[in-house]
């Protein structure tokens, strides 16, 4: 239990902060002004949410849902646990091409990078593919996440369940971009849920202790 009961919390406070990387980033992509004073700092702070922090968070959240299970449904487990793995590395690699196509444009400013119709779709087209073989992956650990969870009925079925309607849709982003937006509120509902079981679960494992010491 000693092991157990940080894992939760932990899990919680990542499910809770994935839920501010899903949000900030894109309504700082949307509204932000390069060439504004803060317009760099702010892109800089948007592309470290979008990837190390939403990566690291997945990670952490994942791994506290799989300590839930247990050894229950161990291959499944393994897999949702790899394919979460290539999304977080994924969101990384989207975070390092915003910033070093946007380092480059800002160094070079004579090119003139902004009116390049072919630099925009070459960028545009590398961001897009990422992103979406991105949620493709994070799709399938949610399912497969879902399904272990569904089966051992070792963590909520409402919570198995909703793992598997947002990840189905996640899996169609790279040929259909325009769901991203609604896998993205499917995200923001997960991990809400998520953070709620995850720090329940922990505040029942502390009182439990408690009664235990007294």
């Amino acid at each position: 239990m000693v092991t157990g009961m940080p894992r939760s919390k932990w899990g919680g406070i990542a499910s809770l902060v994935l839920i501010a990387a899903y949000i900030a980033p894109a309504f700082i992509y949307l509204t932000g002004d390069l060439r504004s004073a803060l317009g760099p700092w702010t892109y800089n702070v948007a592309d470290f949410l979008y990837g190390p922090i939403a990566a690291a968070s997945l990670i952490v959240s994942f791994s506290a849902i799989r300590s839930r299970i247990g050894g229950n449904a161990s291959q499944r487990l393994s897999w949702a646990t790899s394919a979460a793995w290539v999304a977080a590395a994924a969101w990384v690699g989207v975070a390092c091409l915003r910033s070093a196509n946007r380092s480059y444009h800002l160094a070079h400013p004579d090119l003139q990078l902004e009116h390049s119709i072919t630099v925009l779709t070459v960028w545009g087209t590398q961001i897009a593919g990422v992103i979406g073989a991105g949620w493709h992956f994070w799709g399938w650990a949610h399912v497969l996440l879902g399904a272990a969870g569904w089966t051992t009925r070792r963590i909520p079925r409402a919570l198995s369940a909703l793992y598997i309607a947002a990840g189905v849709p996640a899996w169609f982003v790279y040929v259909a971009p325009d769901f991203e937006g609604g896998v993205v509120l499917l995200g923001v509902v997960v991990s809400a849920w998520q953070a709620l079981y995850l720090l329940g679960a922990r505040a029942q494992e502390s009182q439990a202790s408690a009664q235990l010491v007294g």
